[in-house]
């Protein structure tokens, strides 16, 4: 079976648990992966024809399309049109040329079309459904985070450093007027609009591909974590690793200079913030999304800023 998108997140950790299970791999990715046992390495890319293979291995019978690009801001839509749809297509395309009778195509939970990444999945969804491959099978994960294993500075590792970010530019300020007018040191309270009572879904990458790797027939599997944390319990144990009083409001307050900093800055990830509630295949998340593995999250976070590695 070839994997696109090998060398990826979601692919490195993919990759070795189907050689676990004693599948023979093509790992296509534009810088693939070194060879090992049943790991053959392919140098690919899905926005060309025919991935941008010159010769086919005779024995695929299937492809796990992985290669996506994943960002959700408005930015930079062309790029994600190119690999996300041009590319889905050329898979498509290359299943139906070579007989591969099954393609596993990982889109999302989020195909609301709120950004381009979201509408590009959502369009991808419609093109593998009806694309005439035999077999079909879509996994929609929700926010995928990465474990001790194979940590990621995915989406919300990129929120909480914007946090960090934009609360040391404010504590430069606030510690220098304080200083000056001789005010008595107080913790700050910053508030970022969304829903506090609402749940964000967030699942661990290990939950994603074991359960990847498990599946085997067609239909679409919500890989969801089925006991999501509340937003409001999100930004305590944030705020509390970072000394932060982290303050889930609705969207009515008025916001103060560097609240309005970091709307401006964090405008992506506001959509997300109002929560979701996606229906689940799974049992559990492993590990638990929990205030240990969040707070987790965040350390490593703060030392990846400050380049001393993960914890």
């Amino acid at each position: 079976m070839i994997v696109t998108g090998a060398s990826g997140f979601v692919g490195s950790s993919f990759v070795p648990k189907l050689i676990a299970k004693g599948k023979r791999v093509y790992a296509l990715s534009r810088h693939p992966p070194e060879i090992a046992p049943n790991l053959i390495p392919l140098t690919g890319d899905v926005t060309k024809q025919n991935l941008g293979l010159d010769s086919v291995p005779e024995e695929i019978d299937a492809i796990y399309h992985l290669a996506a690009i994943h960002r959700i801001s408005n930015n930079n839509a062309e790029e994600i049109w190119l690999t996300n749809i041009d590319g889905t297509q050329n898979v498509i395309d290359f299943c139906l040329k070579h007989s591969i009778p099954r393609l596993y195509f990982c889109s999302t939970a989020y195909t609301q079309g709120r950004n381009p990444y979201e509408k590009s999945k959502a369009f991808c969804e419609q093109m593998v459904t009806e694309s005439g491959i035999p077999e079909v099978t879509i996994f929609k994960p929700s926010i995928i985070m990465g474990t001790k294993s194979n940590f990621y500075p995915g989406h919300v590792s990129q929120f909480i450093a914007l946090l960090i970010k934009i609360h040391k530019r404010a504590e430069l300020i606030r510690r220098k007027v304080e200083g000056t007018l001789r005010l008595p040191v107080v913790e700050p309270a910053f508030r970022i609009s969304g829903d506090p009572d609402s749940k964000l879904n967030l699942v661990t990458v290990d939950s994603v591909v074991n359960n990847m790797v498990r599946i085997k027939k067609p239909g679409k599997f919500w890989l969801t974590n089925p006991d999501p944390p509340t937003i409001r319990e999100l930004a305590g144990w944030i705020g509390e690793v970072i000394m932060v009083d982290l303050r889930i409001v609705p969207d009515t307050f008025k916001p103060t200079p560097i609240e309005s900093q970091f709307i401006r800055m964090a405008a992506a990830f506001k959509p997300y913030l109002e929560g979701d509630d996606f229906p689940s295949n799974l049992k559990r998340c492993q590990p638990e999304v929990d205030k240990t593995f969040i707070q987790w999250t965040v350390l490593n976070t703060l030392n990846r800023m400050s380049g001393l590695g993960e914890v």
